[in-house]
């Protein structure tokens, strides 16, 4: 069973997430030029984003699923949840097929130690949000 009770609470948090992200100076500085345009899809619950770095865009839901992206990304949407609080290892978690990742993979994988920086936001937007029940400890 899901920590997230549906894909509502995943587009809150996780998509809250992204678009700190988006908007994050050394996000902004690391992706211009490049075009990077990720598709998370996630499931248990399902949720499909789009999060576009050089848009400083994140769409969610039916308005996501037929957006073309430079990037597809695949993972629970627990494993996304453990990953924003620092407790998945990702390229580990891509070596046991937890997380998939296609396309322009160089370019993703060029932001992942920006992303230790937004660990502790990420921890804050739930706690703010009454949301200790999706800490992991």
């Amino acid at each position: 069973m899901s920590t997230f009770k549906n894909a509502d609470e995943v587009y809150t948090y996780i998509g809250g997430i992204f678009e700190i992200a988006t908007k994050e100076p050394a996000f902004v500085e690391a992706t211009a030029g490049t075009g990077l345009v990720v598709k998370l899809i996630q499931n248990d619950p399902d949720a499909v984003m789009v999060i576009d770095f050089p848009g400083q865009l994140v769409t969610s839901g039916d308005a996501a699923r037929n957006m073309e992206a430079t990037v597809q990304l695949r993972m629970s949407s627990d494993n996304s949840n453990r990953f924003w609080q620092g407790k998945l290892n990702f390229t580990l978690a891509m070596a046991q097929r937890k997380v998939k990742l296609d396309g322009k993979r160089s370019i993703a994988l060029k932001l992942l130690p920006l992303t230790a920086g937004l660990f502790d936001v990420y921890k804050k937007l739930l706690v703010d949000a009454g949301r200790e029940d999706l800490l992991i400890r």
